[in-house]
């Protein structure tokens, strides 16, 4: 074992166990709201923390240590979008906070169920769960894979010990284990900033912002649209409004938790500049695994730590989406009598965590072009994006007919998705927002005519 295998490894095994400590602990002290909704009292500093670090995943972790190699800041148009959107919830999001409290809901899909109707609400949940699998996916390829070339072992052993430790710490305490460990990650995740004075990037190249200013039209449009419609059309990102203490909770926290991930963005952005000479001939989808490999060039403390920031970063994502998933099934689509009761819930949100970590990591071995595969799983999902705002706003009403018209609606936008995907139009980012432009058109069609339609 080399030096840089035996520091990362006492490096994540100590990351490891005090993920599992924090999981344990919250199980003895928590209540069953805890578990569900972390009692609906996390407070600002938490919030934003868990924003942040949850949308920095292991993708974007490839996507931005690539960028530094080639596109540079262009890619930074999808944080100028998400920025914007993130006032989003500064005048709507406690609105839709109090109505959850007040019905006692903890997803995304209740709240479509109590404004627009039981099929749209079903439709929607079917849409979350398949993104989410695809994003636990995602993770669970980035963290597995970093996990075993760093020990030098086959990835499905990487995969398998990352899973298994997510599935120890959410078994124990469920949501309130994501917001306690998003703490944690988010500080570790920050610590990013140290890496480019020590790992320099050439300083023509880090001042160099024309790649910002004179990006290429389709790939600036399409990462905007892309930052836009990612935290809007986001179910994980409803259930932190949900668990929002207060109004000031969720109107600072959004727009703030943008800085901090702007911060981590760059910070990555300039480890992909500091290593591209080490790196040599790489491709930018693989930059991030080979850094690992730059042991006689980095010193390997840094190195190992690096590891762990990596990991962080992508377990993060993969616990809050673990949750999303067991919530999505447990509550939108099981019928209601299995999990009316509390304590019914969270056995079963236990069991599909479990279960999902399992069939994610069969799933990570599958994988070929990852970068191209999330950006066009994530196109899915945005369809979801005018749907929420909509809701959110209080301008779609509940209606018999606009709840069918909606789903239609969501069906003809995944037959596009489909058809496009089928044909591997997602190549130009640009042509990622064609289904979601499409639901756009179809409810502002339907808006005018809703008062008239009659259950």
């Amino acid at each position: 074992m080399t030096d840089f295998q035996l520091y990362a490894l006492i490096g994540l095994g100590l990351y490891f166990l005090l993920m599992i400590a924090i999981g344990i602990r919250a199980s003895k002290s928590e209540t069953h709201d805890g578990f569900v909704i972390g009692s609906r009292d996390v407070g600002l500093i938490p919030t934003i923390a868990s924003v942040a670090s949850s949308f920095r995943d292991g993708a974007g972790a490839v996507f931005w240590v690539g960028a530094g190699l080639g596109a540079a800041y262009g890619g930074l148009w999808m944080l100028v979008g998400f920025s914007l959107a993130s006032l989003f919830f500064v005048f709507f999001g406690d609105r839709v906070r109090l109505i959850a409290k007040e019905h006692n809901f903890i997803t995304i899909g209740e709240v479509i169920r109590y404004f627009i109707g039981n099929i749209t609400e079903k439709t929607v949940s079917i849409i979350v769960l398949i993104f989410a699998l695809a994003i636990i996916t995602m993770q669970l390829f980035v963290s597995g894979n970093i996990f075993a070339k760093i020990l030098d072992v086959d990835s499905a052993i990487g995969i398998a010990s990352v899973a298994s430790v997510v599935g120890i710490y959410m078994f124990f305490g469920g949501y309130s284990t994501v917001i306690k460990t998003d703490f944690f990650q988010f500080f570790i995740i920050i610590s990013l900033v140290i890496f480019p004075f020590f790992i320099t990037p050439p300083k023509e190249a880090m001042l160099d912002f024309s790649t910002f200013v004179n990006v290429d039209r389709d790939f600036g449009l399409g990462v905007f649209f892309l930052g836009v419609f990612y935290i809007l059309s986001g179910a994980e990102t409803w259930q932190r409004v949900f668990s929002a203490r207060n109004a000031k909770v969720v109107r600072i926290a959004f727009p703030a938790s943008a800085l901090f991930l702007t911060i981590m963005t760059l910070s990555l952005i300039w480890v992909g500049m500091g290593t591209k000479d080490m790196l040599g001939d790489v491709s930018e989808n693989d930059a991030l695994f080979k850094i690992f490999t730059l042991t006689d060039q980095i010193p390997v403390i840094l190195l190992a730590y690096f590891a762990i920031v990596i990991m962080t970063i992508t377990m993060s994502t993969l616990d809050s989406f673990c949750y999303l998933f067991a919530a999505t099934l447990s509550k939108n689509i099981l019928p209601e009598r299995i999990t009316a009761k509390r304590e019914n819930y969270v056995w079963l949100a236990r069991l599909l965590i479990v279960f999902t970590l399992v069939l994610c990591s069969f799933f990570a071995l599958t994988i070929t072009d990852f970068i191209e595969f999330i950006f066009s799983a994530a196109s899915l999902v945005y369809i979801l994006g005018p749907v929420y705002v909509l809701t959110a706003t209080g301008i779609l009403r509940k209606n018999l007919w606009m709840d069918y018209y909606v789903t239609l609606a969501l069906i003809s936008s995944c037959g596009v998705y489909i058809y496009m995907f089928a044909n591997q139009m997602f190549s130009n980012l640009m042509m990622t927002g064609v289904p979601v432009f499409i639901m756009i058109g179809l409810l502002l069609i339907a808006l005018p005519f809703q008062g008239k339609l009659k259950s």
